[in-house]
């Protein structure tokens, strides 16, 4: 948070993304950090279902995106031939305590020159059962006393003295797992009386900006790196956005957004 502003709203059509960023930024401590449990498949599929109905905890949250391939929240992040593997390995790494991260050590050197699996999370949860039990406990009071007020944000009451940015569903892509009201949406946007900027490919509004995206990880087939071109959008005038910018106005920026 940069602090220049003296109150920030944030709003997503998906609860689970609203959940997450509540206990990131602002009731913390809900998420653990330096020694995170590993999500199996069972455990990523479990937390999917349980998003779906509608009673989830802030674990399910991290599942979904932080177990996600490319956090997509659709994908397990493993393939099957190699998530036991994976599994040891992350283990190697955040188990509590030295002892245990030997342990998952050597269990991943045996697994890597014998090929047969060993079901180290089993062994996890016979260590650790008390303390998993306690800690879902703790985040199923915390989540009970304190609850999001979430909005749609075609119910927000905009003030005068807003500047409001949407970072909506990317028209023509298919990563996002709930419809979204485009033409609603442009007619809210075009009905602003205040500053309002919009991210996306292409839009009806005025183009003040454009970015070129390395995406890492490419839906295409056989791709792994691809570059996209994303826009930032206006509400009003260029002329208009010149003067709200000032001594700030990319003229660079608006000469590449034109060609």
């Amino acid at each position: 948070m940069s602090l220049k502003y003296d109150s920030v709203v944030g709003n997503d059509l998906n609860p689970s993304v609203v959940k997450l960023l509540d206990a990131v930024f602002i009731h913390k401590g809900q998420i653990e950090y330096e020694h995170p449990e590993p999500c199996t498949r069972n455990d990523f599929f479990v937390s999917l279902q349980k998003i779906e109905n509608g009673e989830f905890s802030v674990q399910d949250c991290v599942n979904k995106f932080c177990a996600s391939f490319g956090n997509d929240g659709k994908t397990y992040l493993y393939g099957r031939e190699i998530e036991d593997y994976k599994l040891i390995a992350e283990r190697m790494l955040t188990a509590p305590t030295l002892e245990q991260r030997r342990g998952f050590f050597r269990q991943f050197v045996e697994i890597c020159k014998t090929g047969v699996s060993i079901n180290a999370l089993q062994y996890l949860q016979r260590i650790q059962s008390l303390e998993r039990l306690e800690r879902l406990e703790r985040l199923e009071r915390l989540e009970r006393l304190e609850r999001l007020d979430c909005k749609s944000l075609f119910d927000i009451d905009y003030s005068e003295f807003d500047i409001v940015y949407f970072d909506i569903p990317y028209k023509g892509t298919n990563k996002y797992d709930f419809e979204f009201d485009y033409e609603r949406f442009y007619d809210l946007f075009s009905s602003l009386k205040i500053p309002a900027f919009l991210s996306e490919y292409d839009a009806p509004f005025e183009c003040v900006a454009e970015f070129k995206k390395v995406q890492l990880m490419s839906a295409n087939v056989g791709s792994t790196k691809s570059t996209t071109k994303e826009k930032l959008f206006f509400n009003g005038s260029r002329e208009r956005y010149k003067e709200l910018m000032g001594a700030n106005y990319d003229q660079k920026a608006e000469q590449i957004c034109l060609l």
